[in-house]
């Protein structure tokens, strides 16, 4: 009993936070992003000013709320996997799949209208550069977590957990924005769409499948650190879970 009002105003918090997010998008859409400032979601979401800021400490956080899978998604992945499979292999899976279906999503008004408010906002861009960065830490984070939790604390595992994540995320960063630039000047509805689409997708998954294999290579040589070899070997023969990597939102957004 004792419990139920903190569980309240979880739920109540929970709720304010869905309610300014939402009030904030439709604005977004509707006006434009730099047309509406945080006064105005507050006004249109009936709260205070400054209980935007409680839940969201910038305009930017508001836009990108809800809409970011990738700065937690390839990490929950890793750590949510099923038993037996691929921690490396899991992580590029996600990223491949979340990658080879933003194509998909562009022949809807909604999402292309996203994407071309970002590429058109310095400070959203900004912002992205930064989501990007903490997707990196935290898939590190995650691939560090998982081998050290099997083979304990080694010299130089930090590093190609650094290493594994950048690559990973940085390649899948370099194929948006080539997606991106094949399939911004054709609209929805447009009947060479189709057929961009899929020629965007197979250049892509080339070289997110180039950038996969290249893991195994790089443990593969000569000179390769102790450590990379060691998770080589902890990764062969895995599979990635398919399951988890199609899975846009893994666990439940922690607020």
């Amino acid at each position: 009993m004792g419990d139920e009002p903190a569980d309240r105003r979880a739920r109540k918090k929970a709720r304010t936070h869905d309610e300014v997010r939402a009030v904030a998008q439709r604005l977004f859409a509707e006006r434009g992003f730099d047309a509406v400032t945080v006064a105005d979601v507050a006004e249109v979401a009936d709260v205070a000013v400054q209980t935007v800021f409680n839940h969201f400490p910038t305009k930017e956080d508001l836009y990108f709320a809800g809409r970011s899978p990738w700065v937690d998604g390839p990490a929950h992945a890793v750590a949510d996997r099923a038993p037996g499979t691929g921690a490396v292999g899991t992580a590029h899976a996600w990223v491949a799949h979340h990658v080879l279906a933003v194509p998909l999503l562009l022949r809807r008004p909604a999402h292309r209208n996203f994407l071309s408010t970002v590429q058109a906002s310095p400070a959203l861009m900004v912002q992205l550069r930064e989501l990007t960065r903490r997707s990196e830490e935290r898939l590190a984070a995650a691939l560090l977590a998982d081998w050290t939790a099997t083979v304990g604390r080694v010299d130089g595992l930090r590093l190609v957990a650094r290493l594994t994540s950048g690559l990973l995320i940085t390649t899948g960063r370099i194929a948006l924005v080539d997606l991106w630039a094949d399939l911004a000047d054709l609209p929805v509805g447009d009947p060479r769409l189709p057929a961009a689409v899929g020629d965007a997708r197979r250049r892509s998954r080339t070289a997110l499948d180039a950038v996969g294999g290249g893991f195994r290579l790089l443990a593969d040589r000569d000179d390769a650190s102790a450590a990379f070899r060691l998770v080589a070997e902890l990764e062969r023969g895995r599979q990635p879970d398919a399951r988890l990597a199609r899975r846009t939102v893994i666990r439940p957004p922690v607020r």
